[in-house]
């Protein structure tokens, strides 16, 4: 196989040819998850696609009950697919066979959303930790129980007073920690994060959202960070995708998101979220009717019942997402101009 031709500069010296962009690391493309029961099927993720690249924090908000949370379970299998196509480092993981599929879960890992609950209650901390190290038979005794100590105390748990102790004698900010040592003893390449601050108190959410930042820059994580706060996810991502009732509404940079919205719902979302500066005032957009069951969702665009600029074309044609600006898409037949002029 030839190499590629060399760049040459006017003095004669080689130029690197410009690098290919890199991989996402995660893509997911049209996936969607349903679940049946009694004859009623649930579509809770209807056909979804999006990248994580390397190193990237992406929010994933929407109201309890669009599919976030089932979205992230997908990724790592926690729930299977029902169709679609996941791929991780280059690897579709919704083909591969059982073994490999359990090799590559090692490199992603979730942290769920009740800490406490998530922890077996009949181990000591130590040994909770230590597991995925056992499991895979990853080094000595001595080399696996200095691993779990390193891990605890890098998530501010001190492993000698706490090692051997059961989950029920910490609080929830420290069985989250706890929950953090247990996901990255694997070192992951991709931290799913469910909710993983809603259970706690806003101080403690802070340090575990610190914690979870310093983590990322030491470990080179790519996190999805699942969240309906929306405070929270503008302060720890890099781009932002909106959700709603099993779809995708739109995908912008967090400030661009924040500041320019282009869906309607994004919009309604945003003016109905605490702002914590009281010189900032929002008017608040009020949304008519329900929000519509996930057992018989509207035809088109599942948002239109409820959307202030819907037209016959709504009912007739889903919409999808399409490119308004750099980095910015949004599934929306008539998107705010607003967000067309940036």
């Amino acid at each position: 196989m030839t190499s590629p031709p060399e760049h040459v500069a006017a003095g004669g010296g080689a130029l690197a040819a410009p690098a290919a962009p890199a991989a996402p690391l995660l893509s997911v493309e049209d996936l969607f998850v349903s679940f049946s029961r009694g004859g009623t099927t649930v579509q809770a993720v209807a056909g979804i696609s999006f990248t994580l690249n390397q190193g990237e924090t992406l929010g994933l908000v929407g109201e309890s009950g669009c599919g976030k949370s089932t979205t992230g379970r997908a990724i790592v299998h926690v729930e299977t697919p029902t169709s679609g196509k996941i791929t991780f480092g280059g690897t579709d993981i919704t083909t591969v066979k059982r073994a490999d599929l359990r090799l590559l879960r090692t490199q992603m890992q979730m942290i769920f959303q009740d800490p406490i609950s998530s922890l077996n209650p009949r181990r000591r901390v130590a040994d909770i930790v230590a597991e995925p190290l056992d499991i895979w038979k990853i080094g000595t005794k001595e080399e696996r129980r200095a691993t779990v100590n390193a891990m605890l105390d890098s998530v501010g748990i001190d492993p000698y007073v706490a090692g051997n102790r059961y989950p029920r004698e910490f609080s929830g900010g420290q069985c989250q920690r706890i929950s953090i040592a247990r996901a990255l003893v694997l070192e992951p390449k991709l931290l799913v994060c469910d909710e993983i601050v809603s259970a706690l108190d806003v101080s403690v959410q802070a340090q575990i959202l610190n914690l979870l930042e310093d983590l990322k820059a030491q470990h080179d994580l790519t996190v999805l960070f699942i969240a309906h706060d929306l405070a929270v996810v503008k302060n720890v991502s890099d781009r932002v995708a909106v959700m709603y009732l099993g779809r995708l509404c739109e995908i912008a940079p967090s400030d661009v998101l924040y500041s320019r919205p282009a869906h309607h719902y994004t919009e309604a979302l945003l003016s109905s979220a605490v702002e914590p500066n009281p010189d900032v005032t929002r008017t608040p957009v009020i949304l008519a009717g329900e929000p519509p069951s996930p057992i018989n969702p509207p035809s088109g665009c599942r948002f239109r019942t409820r959307c202030p600029r819907a037209e016959a074309r709504c009912a007739q044609e889903v919409p999808e997402l399409r490119q308004i600006a750099p980095d910015h898409v949004v599934a929306c037949h008539f998107p705010i101009e607003s967000s067309l002029r940036h």
